[in-house]
């Protein structure tokens, strides 16, 4: 049986499923809503506001051949040198560390390969996420939910032959939702009360339909506020090449009910020939770069000086030349989160002070009456 995380001070908004809660972990807690830190992605000399602490982040991704030559080679203690110092240079003590283990193969990992996964998480994190599994979780039909759901049970099993943390479950956003039941049942008697929503790449509107069943099925056991829920790999929407701005579709998810939002660590589907062709075509890197406006939660191009300069925010520790060179060093990840993180922050004040958060997204250019409708509808009971 798992060790549970305690849930306290929970208020919802009025209108919406927003909602602030202060979540323990061990001898560790942090407020929600609230962006984890993928301290790999900072740089020396740049300080992280302290208001936006309170979660770091690692992703690690391996496959049969990588783990067979970790546990033959002084590798696998590299590994997690990396790991430990990263949280080390940028993290503090009293700050939650999670750390992620995606199997990329399109099958079950053996036994050795589970332990190795769960070991690993286990040993760099506060609460132990399960393995990810992008490629299989993908095909999971009826005829074989059930050797995916096996694999579940056996990596808590697994993390539980010694264990003193909590277990968070994972739910892969492909998989069809008729498996949420027997998915939350196996976590829920197994007193894990935490769960990470994988969306490989997904938007959250994408997947509306799911989180609302998921939202329906907890509300049934009478947890809601006994939950915490953590978005991973959310996609930002997509920046076409004619446009300058789009609509930051990932910071809407805490209107979904979720309580932490992680990074997006998926790599790409295409085989390796044809991204290498795509990576090689004239400004591909460039189109992908942005940066997020928390004042009218637009995504913008970072490519150009001028946009920079217009919306670069007074608040920011990451220099303005450096962002301006963002060409070079790809800092647009480290100014997202930080404003990302900022902007988590405010939203805990509305939440307590205003409770209406519909008007407070209203305000915002770029927030559209349709995603404001639904984040209206999607809302459950407390």
């Amino acid at each position: 049986m798992a060790h549970e995380i305690k849930i306290k001070e929970v208020t919802f908004a009025d209108d919406s499923f927003y909602k602030t809660q202060r979540v323990h972990i061990g001898s560790k807690n942090f407020q929600t809503p609230i962006k984890a830190l993928d301290l790999k992605r900072n740089f020396t000399g740049i300080k992280i506001p302290d208001t936006i602490k309170g979660i770091n982040e690692n992703y690690r991704t391996f496959d049969s051949k990588r783990i067979a030559n970790l546990k033959t080679t002084n590798r696998e203690q590299e590994i997690n040198n990396e790991i430990a110092n990263g949280f080390k240079k940028f993290g503090s003590a009293d700050e939650v560390n999670i750390c992620f283990a995606e199997f990329e193969e399109n099958k079950i990992p053996n036994e050795d390969e589970l332990e190795y996964l769960t070991n690993l998480s286990y040993v760099h994190s506060d609460i132990t996420p399960l393995p990810l599994l992008p490629r299989v979780v993908r095909g999971i039909t009826p005829s074989n939910f059930e050797q995916y759901h096996k694999f579940i049970k056996d990596a808590i099993k697994t993390i539980d032959e010694s264990n003193n943390k909590p277990i968070m479950g994972v739910i892969p956003m492909p998989m069809p939702s008729i498996f949420l039941p027997q998915l939350l049942n196996t976590y829920l008697d197994g007193g894990i009360t935490a769960l990470c929503l994988d969306f490989q790449g997904s938007t959250v509107t994408s997947s509306k339909t799911k989180i609302r069943e998921l939202v329906k099925l907890i509300t049934r056991k009478n947890a809601l506020d006994k939950f915490f829920t953590y978005s991973l790999n959310l996609g930002e929407g997509k920046l076409p090449k004619d446009k300058e701005v789009v609509a930051a579709r990932d910071i809407l998810s805490f209107g979904y009910g979720f309580d932490a939002m992680g990074g997006k660590h998926m790599k790409p589907r295409l085989p390796k020939e044809i991204w290498a062709k795509i990576m090689s075509s004239k400004n591909i890197t460039e189109n992908s770069l942005r940066l997020f406006n928390k004042q009218n939660y637009g995504y913008y191009r970072a490519t150009k000086k001028e946009t920079v300069d217009k919306i670069y925010p007074k608040d920011s520790n990451v220099p303005l030349a450096l962002i301006e060179a963002v060409k070079k060093n790809s800092i647009d990840k480290v100014f997202n989160q930080e404003q990302q993180g900022l902007e988590t922050v405010n939203l805990r004040t509305v939440i307590k002070e205003q409770h209406k958060l519909l008007k407070y997204l209203d305000k915002k250019e770029f927030v559209e009456k349709n995603d404001i409708k639904t984040l209206e509808k999607i809302k459950t009971k407390k």
